[in-house]
């Protein structure tokens, strides 16, 4: 895999800075690639559904004026968006266009669980993929993964896969069965692309408390240094891929790859307390990768819970109020259809917990 020299720190495309039209800011984020770029980045990751679909275009417009030689490219199909076995073609070459090039280095079933496993393999998407890798428009297949230990061995038997796409970061691996995932594809020498290491910028704004600890051991505004330094120190760990939505995160970011946190004792009981301070809170544990929107009620789920997280780590009732009130579509209008759960990487059970967040909202007391 990735015979290309690949750099440690990844480029992801999902969180670029966007205009007030909800558009990407094609001049903040050309100027990141290209710092990026310059200080040693070479692996950029996008999507087909990534910002409304543009992020690919952006990304092949970016890295037009760069030799097609110095940089891995990497997108997915999405699965999930497949109405026939024959809308794969047809996908995979509008990306090509989308991304001018002839050629992806890293290609990706996009965001494989139990159900959008099976439907890949009815429309035989690995097969058409593997067909591409022949035909030299594919370097490396492989797929990212939101699911069961037991449900990545069955993806992993299927085919030879050359690497393997999961969100890692030291509060999944504490809190669920990350370290499993881990395992298994270090015992099948599988090379590990690294999603969400600091969790959708939870883990570098998250408890107060924790941001206090961080502050404390290291200096301040080290919180995604310290995230960024544990995943990189993974074994089987390629890449680990960063959404970064200003050029300040790209300048932490990049010099966190030259320079990590060591990873040793005081790192660890610095870990530690971290984690004991956020469960300590009940908060959301969402990314905001929307992949639940849009949804048929018309509520803004990630945005819901960004705003009730906050509630929850800084106990402004009256902020909360504020917000609520300016919803649209507020939490109890849920419809429970599901989609959402159906679609959610983290498994969260969105219709309870909008349902929830109304409750706690209807009993406030001021």
């Amino acid at each position: 895999m990735m015979k290309k020299s690949t750099s440690l720190l990844g480029f992801g495309c999902m969180r670029l800075p966007q205009t007030p039209e909800g558009k990407i800011d094609y001049e903040h984020a050309q100027k990141m690639v290209d710092y990026a770029y310059e200080n040693g980045v070479n692996y950029f990751d996008t999507a087909w559904n990534y910002h409304n679909e543009e992020s690919e275009l952006f990304i092949g417009q970016a890295l037009k004026k760069y030799p097609r030689e110095s940089f891995i490219l990497a997108t997915k199909m999405p699965v999930f968006k497949l109405e026939s076995p024959e809308m794969t073609a047809t996908v995979f070459n509008r990306q090509l266009e989308k991304c001018q090039v002839e050629y992806f280095d890293n290609y990706l079933c996009h965001s494989m669980n139990r159900d959008s496993w099976q439907k890949a393999k009815d429309f035989k998407v690995v097969e058409y993929l593997t067909e591409q890798k022949k035909l030299g428009k594919i370097k490396n297949l492989g797929f990212s993964f939101h699911d069961s230990a037991d449900q990545l061995e069955g993806i992993l038997d299927y085919t030879d896969w050359d690497f393997v796409q999961l969100q890692l970061n030291y509060y999944d691996v504490a809190t669920g069965d990350a370290q499993q995932l881990i395992n298994i594809c270090n015992k099948r020498n599988l090379p590990i692309i690294v999603m969400e290491p600091i969790r959708g910028g939870f883990l570098s704004r998250c408890v107060p408390a924790a941001i206090e600890k961080i502050d404390a051991a290291y200096g301040e505004n080290k919180a995604s240094a310290l995230a960024l330094s544990y995943v990189f120190n993974i074994p089987g760990v390629a890449v680990t891929l960063s959404g970064m939505s200003c050029m300040d995160h790209v300048v932490d970011n990049v010099n966190t790859a030259k320079a990590p946190i060591p990873m040793d004792e005081k790192a660890k009981e610095v870990i530690d307390g971290v984690l004991a301070e956020i469960k300590a809170f009940k908060t959301v544990p969402c990314t905001k990768c929307a992949y639940c929107m849009p949804c048929p009620a018309g509520l803004d789920i990630p945005a819901i819970f960004a705003m009730y997280n906050d509630y929850k780590l800084f106990g402004n009732k009256f902020g909360f109020r504020r917000e609520m009130e300016k919803l649209e579509v507020k939490p109890g209008d849920c419809i429970s259809c599901g989609n959402c759960m159906n679609a959610c990487p983290q498994r969260l059970e969105i219709p309870q917990l909008m349902q929830d967040i109304q409750a706690e909202y209807d009993g406030l007391q001021f």
